[in-house]
């Protein structure tokens, strides 16, 4: 029993339990709106039994966690499917942090996905106020917008580039809206941050 690899196997063959695994399965399905046998479920459970392998202390697998936590906040998975996963990897190891990890994850992504949507609908509505508290609003929107895609990407452990081009647009969107509360407001010195 020297070998890490055959002891992490082990331990997953002596917690694995069938029933839970097609509960969560069934649930992945009807998350990603597509039958049991679906190639993108299949890559889901495929993630899951690495992450449990991981997570028995396989050092092949290692992070599992991560990649399964990406495919659930990309794919839309729901709270109550991640909960389950939780539920399940802890019958292979309690007080693992890469579980704590993935569904942190996991959860982050998820709403964040829905907070980029909501903020780019919006900015979209803001974006026909004629006023400078509306072009303001548009401004403000839209940097909460291209914070939250960059927030995304450093979760998903994105391209660098690409997260240092959302992060500036968002602070130019956000200088922005201070610029048309300085031009705009009656009481500019409010929107003036020049001191700080």
């Amino acid at each position: 029993m020297n070998n890490p690899e055959q002891a992490a196997l082990e331990r997953y063959n002596a917690h694995f339990e069938a029933e839970t695994y097609e509960r969560i399965a069934g649930l992945l399905a009807s998350n990603l709106s597509v039958e049991r046998d679906n190639p993108r479920v299949i890559a889901a459970l495929n993630l899951l039994i690495d992450l449990c392998l991981e997570v028995c202390g396989s050092a092949q697998h290692e992070g599992s966690w991560h990649r399964l936590a990406a495919f659930c906040g990309q794919n839309g998975i729901l709270k109550y499917t991640v909960d389950s996963v939780v539920s399940y990897l802890q019958r292979f190891a309690e007080d693992n942090l890469r579980i704590d990890d993935f569904e942190a994850t996991a959860k982050a992504l998820l709403l964040a996905y829905s907070a980029k949507s909501d903020a780019s609908q919006a900015a979209a509505h803001a974006n026909g106020i004629h006023s400078w508290q509306g072009r303001a609003g548009y401004d403000l929107l839209a940097s909460a917008d291209y914070i939250t895609q960059a927030a995304i990407q450093l979760l998903v452990q994105g391209d660098a580039t690409y997260i240092r081009e959302k992060l500036q647009t968002g602070l130019e969107r956000l200088t922005s809206a201070l610029y048309e509360g300085v031009r705009g407001s009656d009481q500019p010195e409010r929107f003036n941050f020049k001191s700080i």
